[in-house]
């Protein structure tokens, strides 16, 4: 079952996986035909056995009771899909009776009524003619359809030009899987931000601090080192990490009224500046390096993204920054791209006494 923004996940789950069968996973068609058909050339050419795959998926998703989240390629096939059988609906006088069957017609039915109960301004008809107008399925299902800007998006960025992703929020990253080969060649971390590229550095530092012995260079004995001797860690880390990626790393940058702990850039694009400021859960100045400190670095300088990491050592600081992450989700134009992450560098204890 694919988690869409309805309370009728089985009706248009069930209504879905049957427009499939019928359409794409009988015995006569052939799936590579309809690919084909509802997607982009190039995409089809360079991808074919991925698309194969994604609609495979979408077919199994929706005909079982797990809830399966898609991707940006599962959201553009299902959506070309969709569009596809929306079409066929208009040139087929008899598309209602084929296309829908006996158990979909019981789940509108139900659904239906349901909504009735709930808005008796439209008549139980008039529900009932929503769940049968494919044209509709699209603007319901989908929360939004910046896939299908790809094109643009990518070329204006190519051109140093993210208004639209500044002002629609969309990180162009998401959709990595759906750019053509050779543009995603040029890209070797999956990423076309510098934000993803900082935030998949941390998850590989997160990984092996839970999985191996990273966490051993955050202590000295029984005593957690100072954020100096953090700072210095992190600056190699992301040395080895970023090398040959064309990433100028700065360490203690002079912005504004202070120093950041970091400063990264990439090229001409705004969002390829990225900030980075690290504090101590336990220090005195947690708060204020956040709501005051970066911010005001940010507000000093053309940086539109920054990352506050905070270092962990004990249970009482991750759950205290646990908590301030929960208290601390701003929506003002700066703060809106900060980005917090907690450095969980807690003592680990050998699998051998687990």
């Amino acid at each position: 079952m694919i988690l869409f923004g309805t309370c009728h996940q089985d009706v248009y789950n069930y209504v879905l996986h049957h427009f499939l069968k019928v359409e794409v996973f009988n015995e006569e068609t052939d799936v590579g035909d309809i690919i084909e058909e509802i997607l982009p050339k190039y995409l089809y050419r360079e991808q074919y056995h991925k698309c194969v795959k994604t609609i495979e998926e979408l077919y199994f998703w929706t005909g079982d009771k797990f809830y399966h989240e898609m991707t940006a390629i599962h959201e553009f096939v299902l959506y070309k899909f969709i569009d596809y059988i929306g079409e066929l609906q208009k040139e087929f006088s008899d598309f209602n009776q084929v296309y829908f069957n006996e158990r979909c017609h019981l789940l509108i039915k139900e659904a239906s009524q349901l909504d009735f109960k709930e808005d008796s301004e439209l008549t139980l008809e008039e529900h009932e003619e929503f769940f049968y107008d494919v044209l509709y399925y699209s603007d319901l299902l989908f929360t939004d359809t910046d896939f299908l800007m790809i094109e643009t998006l990518y070329n204006n960025r190519k051109l140093g030009n993210t208004n639209i992703d500044k002002v629609l929020g969309i990180n162009l990253d998401y959709y990595f899987e759906l750019l053509p080969i050779d543009i995603q060649e040029q890209y070797k971390t999956k990423h076309i931000t510098l934000t993803g590229e900082v935030s998949s550095m941390l998850n590989y530092i997160t990984e092996r601090v839970h999985y191996g012995n990273l966490y051993k260079l955050f202590w000295e004995g029984n005593v957690p080192v100072k954020e100096e001797r953090i700072q210095l860690i992190l600056e190699n880390i992301m040395d080895a990490y970023f090398y040959n990626q064309e990433v100028e790393i700065t360490r203690e940058a002079l912005l504004g009224n202070g120093k950041v702990d970091f400063k990264l850039y990439k090229n001409i694009n705004e969002d390829e500046k990225v900030l980075i400021e690290i504090k101590r859960a336990s220090s005195s100045y947690l708060k204020k390096g956040y709501e005051k400190q970066l911010t005001d670095y940010m507000l000093s300088t053309k940086y539109k993204n920054a990352f506050y990491l905070i270092a962990c050592f004990t249970d009482f600081e991750y759950d205290k920054s646990m908590r301030f992450i929960r208290e601390h989700v701003y929506t003002d134009t700066v703060q809106l791209y900060i980005n917090i992450s907690i450095l969980d560098f807690r003592k680990r204890k050998p699998a051998s006494i687990l």
